[in-house]
C-alpha cells in the first residue's frame, strides 16, 4: 500500500469508528493543505480530538538559483492526513491545536537544453541540445502541528457549524534528487554540474522549513 492509500485509509478508519459514537460531527475543509473532509468527536466539554484528510495538485515552473539556463515544469502533489487534538481553554468557540501531519508531499519537474548549449549554474554551456534535467524533492512523511482557531465548542449541541484553522507544521529538509539524460550524461563535468544544481534547489527548499496552515471548513453534529 503506498502512502497515498495508506493515508486515505487512515482517514477512513477514523470515520469508521467515529460514526458509532454519539458525539461527532463530520465535515469539509478547504485551505492552503487541499480540499479534503475532516471527522471530530468530542471527549469533554473543551476538549475534542479531530482526523482530516486533505489534498491539492498544482502546475508549478521553478529554477535553482545558481545562473542556470534551465527552467523547470512540473507539478506540486501535496496530501496531507491529520491527527489533531483541540483544547477549548474558555468552553467557547476559540480553541488551541496540537498534533501530527501525516504527509504525502513531493515536488517533480524536468527541464530540457533546447539550445546549442546550456549553462548550469556557475558552468558554462555544460549541457548540449536535448540534455534533460529531471528533479524530484520528497518530504518527511510525519511532521509535528500546532496553531489555533475557531469552531464549535466541544459542548455545544449539534447542528451546522463552521470552523477556521491558522497554525504551521514542520516540512523538515527535503530529499532532493537531480538526474540528467542526454549526450551529456558520460561527461564527468556535466555530472559534477548536476551535483551543484542538486544542492542549488536543496538549499532554496531549505529557506521554507515551516509549511502554513490556513483552513475554513464546515460541519455538523450528530
Amino acid at each position: 500500500m503506498n502512502n497515498k492509500q495508506w493515508l486515505a485509509a487512515a482517514g477512513l478508519s477514523v470515520i469508521a469508528c467515529g460514526a458509532q459514537a454519539s458525539d461527532f460531527s463530520v465535515g469539509a475543509v478547504a485551505g492552503t493543505l487541499g480540499l479534503g473532509g475532516q471527522v471530530t468527536y468530542a471527549w469533554t466539554e473543551r476538549v475534542q480530538t479531530r482526523a482530516m484528510v486533505a489534498g491539492i495538485s498544482a502546475d508549478v515552473d521553478f529554477e535553482a538559483d545558481g545562473g542556470s539556463d534551465l527552467e523547470y515544469s512540473g507539478n506540486v502533489d501535496l496530501l496531507h492526513g491529520a491527527l489533531l487534538l483541540d483544547y477549548h481553554p474558555f468552553g467557547g468557540v476559540f480553541r488551541l491545536t496540537g498534533g501530527v501531519m501525516l504527509n504525502d508531499d513531493k515536488i517533480d519537474g524536468s527541464a530540457t537544453c533546447e539550445q546549442l548549449a546550456c549553462d548550469l549554474g556557475d558552468n558554462e554551456s555544460v549541457l548540449v541540445r536535448g540534455d534533460r534535467l529531471d528533479a524530484t524533492a520528497r518530504y518527511d512523511s510525519v511532521s509535528p502541528y500546532i496553531g489555533f482557531g475557531w469552531g464549535k465548542s466541544p459542548g455545544a449541541e449539534g447542528g451546522l457549524g463552521f470552523s477556521a484553522d491558522i497554525g504551521v507544521f514542520y516540512l523538515g529538509e527535503p530529499d532532493v534528487d537531480v538526474r540528467l539524460s542526454g549526450a551529456s550524461s558520460a561527461n564527468p563535468i556535466a555530472r559534477d554540474a548536476v551535483e551543484e544544481e542538486q544542492d542549488d534547489i536543496q538549499d532554496d527548499l531549505d529557506k521554507l522549513p515551516l509549511y502554513p496552515v490556513v483552513m475554513l471548513g464546515v460541519d455538523y453534529r450528530f
